[in-house]
């Protein structure tokens, strides 16, 4: 930039602000003195720009360092060199001495009111950068009570540094006055805008307003992420339906691609009692080499498969999961299973493994199935030794005691058929030994 465009810039400038004061006087505000700059001063101010500009900021306050040193310069130039110097030390991220600059340009009395406003709206940007945010609030809501037209902008820091005080109503005013004013302006409200909502309304404990907010930031920015953050309101809500929807939509639309998502899409399904969805879903992902093929994951998918009374499914399943484990939870599962599909000799053996093996919640229940399972297959006497064992967990005694007598009944019958048979055979026996010995005689 030459000389020449450097000059009509700075010129532009200062009648820029010259034409703000005189427009804030025809408003009927107070009017402040405007004086004139000298022609050195404009020089000096000039040369302070274009060093700034080249990035030269020590040279450039070394510059004006010569005008306030002199203390010739007052009144309106004074407050420009004063805007200068705020400028300079911002650049150099400066901000302590940038406020310290702009602070002086609001004490000058000749400073015109669109050069004090910017000030203070520029004091209050650079104290949120140091995290004064007491300070900042401070004259952010000076510059509001004074400027003729509020900002979006200026809304959201007030909203933001109240944020950082932890004072979330007052934040939540400010966002709002911020959407407001987007929304009149004919404008898209900002995405950030609407997730520091959703984050103030979540740190409150208000998850109806936070899920309200993510369905505006969904409708205006779909983003899988914050259907996810919906979709986890919902489930805090209690909405576990919606909750489920809006996780489907993510499975369907091929946007669930980790591994913990589309297990936690399958657990919702078999949350509402959905287990053939869920296998499904889980045997896609594993065949799509998402899902890692572990006893966890393959022990889930068996039960999904038994729940939905997949039998010839959910068998193959539980016997792999049941290889990978050194428990004996997997063989009583499986041993269920077995029994549900009929095959009681694999259900009696797969509940003796998990006998043996041991780390059995309720191991009662193991030991009447098996019993279940023996008596079913006709070997009374093994089943009549696990319903005994069975009796011994109080919860599940008045049944194991009901097959147990149940079984000595079969036992007693089958011994009653064996005498009478054992009669009947010594009976034929002898009358055909009598006919023998007549003859005989």
């Amino acid at each position: 930039m030459n000389k020449t465009t450097n000059k009509i810039k700075l010129v532009l400038i200062i009648i820029s602000i010259l034409f703000s004061s005189m427009s804030l006087s025809a408003r009927g505000e107070k009017q402040k003195a405007t004086g004139a700059i000298d022609a050195k001063t404009f020089e000096k101010l000039m040369k302070a720009q274009e060093l700034t500009e080249a990035g030269n900021h020590d040279e450039a306050l070394a510059e004006l360092d010569v005008l306030k040193n002199k203390g010739r310069i007052s009144g309106y130039g004074k407050a420009q060199m004063w805007n200068f110097y705020a400028f300079i030390y911002a650049s150099k991220e400066d901000y302590a001495n940038a406020i310290r600059a702009y602070t002086e340009v609001i004490a000058i009395e000749e400073t015109p009111e669109a050069l004090a406003l910017q000030a203070k709206y520029t004091i209050a940007q650079l104290n949120f950068q140091l995290e004064q945010f007491d300070l900042c609030i401070n004259y952010m809501n000076e510059w509001l009570q004074s400027t003729v037209k509020a900002t979006p902008t200026a809304h959201i820091m007030l909203a933001q540094a109240h944020y950082q005080l932890k004072d979330y109503d007052n934040a939540l005013v400010n966002v709002d006055k911020a959407v407001t004013l987007e929304t009149q302006a004919g404008r898209k409200v900002k995405e950030n805008w609407l997730r520091l909502k959703s984050a103030l309304y979540y740190d409150k404990g208000d998850y109806v307003n936070t899920a309200k907010t993510y369905e505006q930031l969904v409708q205006l920015y779909p983003k899988t992420n914050y259907l996810k953050q919906l979709a986890g309101m919902y489930g805090e809500l209690g909405k576990d339906n919606r909750r489920l929807a809006v996780f489907d939509s993510i499975y369907l639309n091929g946007n669930l691609k980790k591994s913990g998502d589309i297990l936690n899409l399958a657990y919702m399904y078999l949350g509402q009692d959905v287990p053939y969805k869920a296998a499904k879903i889980i045997e896609k992902g594993m065949n799509d080499k998402i899902i890692e093929r572990n006893r966890k994951n393959v022990e889930t998918l068996g039960n999904a498969w038994a729940q939905a009374n997949q039998h010839d499914k959910a068998i193959p399943v539980l016997e792999e999961a049941a290889k990978l484990s050194d428990e004996g939870k997997l063989f009583a599962r499986l041993a269920g299973v077995y029994f549900d599909a009929g095959d009681y000799q694999k259900s009696a053996n797969a509940a003796k493994s998990a006998a043996e093996k041991g780390g059995l919640k309720n191991p009662g229940n193991n030991y009447l199935l098996m019993g279940m399972s023996y008596s079913n297959i006709k070997k009374h006497h093994k089943a009549l030794q696990a319903f005994r064992l069975a009796k011994k967990t109080k919860s599940i005694l008045r049944d194991a005691r009901a097959w147990e007598k149940h079984t000595l009944r079969e036992i007693k019958l089958i011994e009653d058929l064996e005498k009478s048979q054992f009669e009947l055979e010594e009976k034929t026996r002898k009358t055909l030994e009598s006919k023998e010995n007549n003859k005989e005689v």
